[in-house]
């Protein structure tokens, strides 16, 4: 069952040359619209473990290298031949057109927000009192406003969010579901240049957040801001 594996999606005016992918296998370019993906012929789609999960990631980093803007596929996107390939860039080329134009010029930077011992809750200013005001209907719509805008946002740590605001070309955060000390992720877009001035907030901003750990790391391809359709 050979196909296609695909690494990444890029535009088309795109024209250097291309390494080999996790197999060693040969990349090329296959699209006939303003967005190309970078792909490889492999016997069968790969297993999802440890090495491979890496090899993609290598593959994914050398290209990103490359070329100016550029979409990693996530792992595991396999096609049959090149004209199902072809079939779906053609209907997703308009998102992968602006998804790309989005990202040009940037990477990403990953936060993730740890809770320690003396780590303080932050409280929306309603509830403070130790009550939603309002009715049972119109407490339940504010709690699950509340509940809506926590997801994107991160008010634990918020003099750094607004001491990254100037670098952010767009932010992806993801509130973590599982009981633990990480409360939080944050995936941020930046412009490639500014990874030093990025890294210096956070380290010096970081301290000024008692009661709470944070990590940085990247840069990275900017895997979290690739369309969905490229799962």
């Amino acid at each position: 069952m050979r196909g296609l594996y695909v690494y990444a999606n890029a535009s088309s005016c795109y024209a250097a040359g291309l390494a080999s992918g996790l197999a060693g296998e040969p990349l090329r370019r296959v699209g006939r619209g303003s967005v190309q993906a970078v792909a490889g012929e492999l016997p069968e789609p790969p297993e999802p473990g440890p090495s491979c999960l890496a090899a993609h990631d290598a593959t994914v980093r050398r290209l990103a290298a490359q070329v100016p803007a550029l979409l990693p596929a996530r792992f595991g996107q396999f096609l049959p031949d090149e004209e199902a390939l072809l079939r779906w860039l053609s209907s997703h080329e308009r998102e992968l057109t602006g998804a790309l134009d989005r990202v040009a010029g940037c990477v990403q930077m990953t936060l993730r927000v740890f809770a320690g011992p003396q780590a303080q809750e932050t409280q929306p200013a309603e509830e403070r009192g130790g009550h939603l005001e309002g009715g049972p209907g119109t407490r339940y719509m504010k709690r699950r406003r509340r509940e809506v805008e926590q997801q994107h946002a991160l008010p634990e740590i918020a003099p750094l969010r607004v001491a990254l605001r100037p670098l952010l070309r767009d932010e992806r955060i993801e509130r973590a579901t599982a009981p633990g000390p990480l409360r939080a992720t944050a995936y941020d877009l930046i412009a490639g240049t500014a990874v030093a001035d990025y890294s210096r907030i956070v380290s010096e901003t970081a301290l000024d957040l008692p009661g709470w750990r944070v990590t940085a790391s990247g840069p990275w391809p900017p895997y979290a801001f690739a369309p969905r359709t490229l799962a």
